[in-house]
């Protein structure tokens, strides 16, 4: 071993320590494994726990070394010896105890070789000796450790599925217990281990509305594999796969799975047509994959297929030619398995494919003609009064003969083809769903596609059906709207002005919130608090219902306040989008998800530290105006409105970063810092509040590593981390922080005020 090395690891000579980085790393590349395996006896000694400055000297031993074979490339040759320091942490503990939340001495060990060995997920004689102890760390309790576990054995799922796949259990407990990254490992181990997965599948699909939307289509896409390889092990999550239809995000590849799914099963979705109906109503889009599950359905008896049918029919009527021959294929497999449905005369139909909506009416009144000859008496007497009936009609006399269909359906296509020719009405209308007879859907669906010849006047038509039907939408959930309005204004305030951008990053809404008493301390008399958001369709969505709620009456497209609305999302120019009204009609409120998602922007960007509800004032007003009781403390001259101790994020070698405790006092406009931990230490130079840009608590993923109780001040020159003893004092902290803050910039706006 070298020399240096000894010296520093033999006598745990911390101040030589740094040294180690002044040598080539050629120069220590051979005895790396020496040194990894002396480290690991000192970090085993019964004192280790105790004694800082062993603790530091490993600290720096083990950066010098991943460092070196970083450099050298010598993973291979070292990864025995690294491997093995890995692995003896996990005998000992690694989850903080009580109220210090920082990583216990062996799990920076364990932290800190991590990255040297895993990256190099695509080297097989690494990950063998690798992933079986990797694996083992995912339970044992720190986030941390189990997150950059997560993210690498991601990437070996990639480079070397079959390493991962005799985990399979270990790997998709650790997902339901919450390490939802590893979601992304699961498609790749599914085709070597699917009964594994199949044990959790019920508790995998539950999970779906708790994730973020990469996790999301990680578990879509794990839902398509078991779909198609193994269809039938997802039948029973069919009730949970199809509440999640309603997510625009999800359903088009849900319905892909749920097609697989009726191919094996389809009694399993019966019960769930109506539902599929209605998606396919709001988006014609995804048309195709419901037809095929009512043809998978229709196949199960003459019933179902005769329901299946008649729906399939209607939208051969009205819908885009696009899905027309789906359509047809699905229509066809029904009749060809069941011929009576179409009184035996359906293969003349499908040859008929020039006038899709001439065969969608001859269909339609076929069904129609069928049901009616079912349901009458058998008797040859009527039998023969229906047969000159028809023979009447396609123009030909048989005197009473049985017409062959055939002739029938030949005769009566070119009568659907004539100039201005009206097909004669049915004598029974057949009903389908309960709502209206497919002869008139499928009338109104041919009328509309003969139309054309008028563009302006169709576009005029339109516009008005659309106003249309935002009044009848409005008008027929007054009362839903006011209920859902009454628990929302509590939850979420409304906005007092809103402006699209449309960037080279994506359509946003800007959103400003003012407090509308305008007390003598109020934050927010001469500004606002304004918010950038990018779910600005949710927030029109929301103000319209708002402005709903406020009124009366129902509202219509030409109130200016709808207009205004409606010229907010004219310029959201989402991609695909409906007009503003279909839009607004596609659901009565917003999910309970995306409500939530709003919530959560508002708690990210501390919305809550300067604003709360006043149920006095029916509103929200500014932590001033909400407490008057505290203005005049806050605002006493030289009286700290908190102050204690933090923890602020130092540097004490340039590779190890440390927490350091010092005294704070925030007071007027200044956040005051002491250099120790008491009030009677020399001051630092202040942060001044009116420098500050914003106050926000670590990200969501820095905190998942380590930092609950982390928050950062960030102003023109620097940024500060810093740590609260715990996420109380953190959140008291960040109020007071916010609202001194807050109350600078509204002073600086009084003042320019005052001079102009």
């Amino acid at each position: 071993m070298h020399q240096l090395f000894s010296q520093v690891l033999g006598q745990r000579d911390l101040s030589r320590a740094g040294d180690l980085f002044s040598l080539e790393d050629t120069e220590i590349e051979s005895c790396l494994s020496q040194a990894l395996d002396q480290i690991k006896a000192i970090s085993c000694s019964p004192d280790y726990l105790t004694n800082d400055n062993d603790q530091a000297v490993v600290e720096i031993c083990i950066t010098r070394i991943t460092t070196a074979i970083r450099e050298t490339g010598s993973i291979e040759q070292h990864s025995t010896a690294l491997v093995g320091l890995w692995e003896s942490c996990l005998e000992h503990n690694l989850t903080p105890q009580g109220e210090n939340t920082e990583d216990t001495p062996h799990a920076k060990i364990a932290s800190d070789i991590t990255s040297c060995i895993l990256q190099n997920y695509s080297c097989p004689s690494v990950m063998v000796l690798a992933v079986p102890v990797a694996v083992r760390f995912l339970q044992r309790g720190n986030r941390e450790l189990s997150r950059n576990m997560s993210s690498y054995l991601s990437l070996a799922a990639i480079a070397k599925a079959d390493l991962l796949a005799e985990h399979t259990e270990a790997i998709t407990l650790s997902v339901l217990g919450g390490n939802h990254m590893l979601l992304r490992v699961l498609p790749s181990v599914y085709p070597r281990q699917p009964d594994t997965i199949h044990c959790h599948l019920g508790n995998l699909t539950a999970m779906m509305s708790q994730l973020e939307s990469p996790e999301q289509q990680h578990l879509i896409r794990l839902i398509q594999i078991v779909a198609e390889q193994h269809p039938l092990m997802l039948s029973p999550q069919v009730p949970t796969l199809v509440s999640y239809l309603g997510d625009q995000s999800l359903t088009e590849a849900l319905l892909g799975a749920l097609v697989d799914v009726s191919q094996a099963s389809p009694s399993s979705l019966v019960s769930f047509l109506p539902a599929l109906r209605i998606v396919g109503q709001q988006c014609p889009a995804l048309l195709g994959p419901v037809a095929k599950i009512h043809g998978a359905v229709g196949i199960i008896s003459e019933t179902h297929a005769h329901s299946s049918l008649v729906y399939l029919v209607s939208c051969l009527g009205s819908m885009e030619h696009s899905f027309h021959h789906t359509l047809l294929l699905e229509i066809r497999a029904l009749t060809d398995r069941y011929p009576s449905l179409l009184g035996g005369c359906g293969k003349d139909i499908y040859r008929m494919s020039n006038s899709f909506t001439a065969i969608a009416r001859l269909l339609g009144r076929r069904l129609e003609e069928s049901t009616a000859m079912h349901c009458r008496s058998k008797s040859l007497a009527l039998h023969a009064v229906r047969s000159r009936s028809i023979n009447s009609d396609t123009g030909e006399d048989s005197e009473g003969l049985e017409p062959n269909p055939d002739n029938i359906i030949s005769n009566t296509l070119v009568k659907l083809h004539s100039e201005n020719q009206e097909a004669p009405p049915t004598e029974r209308k057949l009903i389908g769903d309960g709502s209206m007879p497919v002869s008139a859907v499928l009338d109104r669906g041919v009328k509309e596609a003969e139309k054309g010849q008028s563009k302006e006047k169709d576009g005029e038509t339109e516009e008005q059906e659309d106003a249309d039907r935002l009044f009848i939408h409005l008008r027929d959930n007054m009362e839903t709207i006011r209920e859902f309005c009454r628990d929302m204004v509590r939850q979420i305030p409304i906005p007092e002005q809103c402006v699209i951008d449309d960037s080279n990053r994506g359509c946003v809404a800007k959103l400003s919130f003012s407090c509308p008493l305008k007390g003598h301390y109020c934050l927010y008399a001469k500004s606002c608090f304004n918010l950038t958001s990018r779910q600005p369709h949710l927030w029109i969505h929301i103000m319209l219902l708002h402005l709903q709620s406020k009124s009366s009456v129902a509202l219509c497209s030409r109130d200016e306040c709808v207009q205004r609305l409606a010229s907010l999302w004219e310029k959201t120019q989402l991609k695909g989008a409906h007009s503003f009204p279909m839009a607004m009609t596609q659901h009565t409120t917003p999910h309970r998800k995306d409500m939530d998602s709003l919530q959560i922007q508002l708690e990210e960007v501390r919305f809550f530290d300067l604003f709360g509800y006043s149920e006095e004032e029916g509103g929200w007003l500014c932590f001033m105006c909400n407490n008057p009781e505290k203005a005049t403390v806050v605002n006493q001259e030289g009286q700290p409105l908190i102050e204690g101790k933090l923890k602020e994020k130092q540097v004490r070698w340039k590779f190890i970063k440390r927490w350091k405790t010092r005294y704070f006092t925030l007071a007027g406009n200044q956040l005051l810092f002491r250099r120790g931990k008491s009030k009677d230490e020399l001051d630092d130079i202040p942060i001044e509040l009116s420098k500050v840009q914003s106050v926000k608590v670590v990200a969501k993923k820095r905190r998942d590593r380590g930092l609950p109780r982390a928050f950062e001040i960030f102003t023109d020159s620097k940024t500060y981390v810093l740590k609260a003893q715990d996420e109380k004092h953190a959140e008291e902290w960040l109020q007071c922080i916010n609202v001194a803050v807050a109350q600078a910039r509204e002073r600086e706006n009084r003042e320019a005020t005052t001079y102009l």
